[in-house]
């Protein structure tokens, strides 16, 4: 009898074990007011006692939540990873588009507004800040006015001026086609004019930059992007003009948190060279560049998994205790 009572208060004792491992799961969309307007969230995590991971997505307007799995898949074991899709972008924009056009201010605000509701949500005091390309302006922009409640802040392809890397790479790529003869090419880059005035020059720009980091762009794939920007243009391109004029090397040379650096050394979008020069003078608590060998622009959709990799083994350590 002795036995078999001692027997269940085991397998009740392991039932409870497994269920509360269980209930440290999060997997979980929310809505929140944020900027006056419904935004949504995406909350998954293996263990509900995981540093918090905030993620601040590209474009402006390309939210990741959809494909969420691909891009930071592994980091939910080791983090509480949030995806905000927003303004304009993603589940957002489905459920409410933004009364006034979105401007660096707006989104800014919206950022520290989502910032502070997943601290508070969580109970924390600190959280992770990774941010990839258009997401690194909002994500500086928290780096620099909170670094207080930042533990590390993680900027993937940063852009550090905007206006610089353009005319940068727009020279790289004239040299170029004018050595390798390629009269269609030199034709039209030499239309292009940076700031771009139009959708269509930035989508020439890109197209002769996948040509010369070796992928080739067909009439009909140049088309069909065109066809997307020009429906984008109307939503972002007044506020893709205001990053002409933010430059980090002037608005952000110290930083009071630990920053770490992903780039790759054939990013030619947000120009590689400015980014390490840019990097080379940042006062910071700590920092550290890691690069992607041949790698563009785009680390989350062609190297994710050797980008989370890198923040799991590299990063993360420098977390605990934050």
């Amino acid at each position: 009898m002795k036995n078999t009572i001692r027997k269940l208060f085991y397998l009740f004792g392991l039932i409870l074990l497994i269920k509360g491992a269980y209930a440290t799961k999060i997997d979980t969309t929310q809505i929140v007011e944020i900027g006056g307007i419904k935004q949504f969230l995406t909350i998954n995590t293996k263990n509900a006692n995981n540093p918090v991971l905030l993620y601040l997505h590209g474009g402006p307007g390309a939210a990741v939540s959809a494909h969420k799995d691909a891009v930071t898949g592994k980091l939910e074991e080791h983090f509480i990873v949030i995806h905000w899709d927003q303004r304009n972008s993603g589940e957002t924009l489905g459920l409410n588009p933004s009364p006034v056009l979105p401007t660096v201010d707006i989104m800014t605000k919206d950022a520290e507004e989502v910032m502070s509701y997943v601290l508070q949500h969580f109970n924390r005091e600190k959280l992770v800040v990774m941010a990839n390309s258009w997401g690194t302006i909002p994500g500086f922009h928290l780096a620099k006015k909170f670094p207080e409640k930042i533990s590390v802040y993680i900027a993937v392809s940063p852009v550090i001026s905007n206006l610089k890397s353009q005319q940068q790479t727009l020279q790289i790529l004239q040299k170029h086609f004018q050595k390798e003869g390629h009269t269609r090419a030199v034709r039209q880059l030499s239309e292009v004019k940076v700031p771009y005035e139009n959708v269509t020059q930035m989508l020439i720009q890109y197209r002769w930059e996948m040509e010369f980091g070796g992928t080739e762009m067909s009439d009909e794939q140049f088309e069909q992007l065109l066809s997307y920007f020009q429906y984008w243009e109307k939503m972002w391109m007044p506020l893709y003009h205001e990053l002409y004029n933010i430059n980090l090397e002037k608005l952000a040379q110290t930083i009071d948190c630990p920053c770490y650096f992903i780039v790759g050394n054939k990013d030619y979008t947000t120009y590689f060279k400015l980014t390490e020069e840019y990097f080379n003078r940042l006062k910071a608590p700590s920092k550290k560049l890691f690069w992607f060998e041949n790698t563009g622009h785009n680390i989350p959709a062609f190297a994710a998994e050797e980008m989370q990799n890198i923040i799991i083994n590299d990063i993360l350590p420098s977390t605990k205790n934050k």
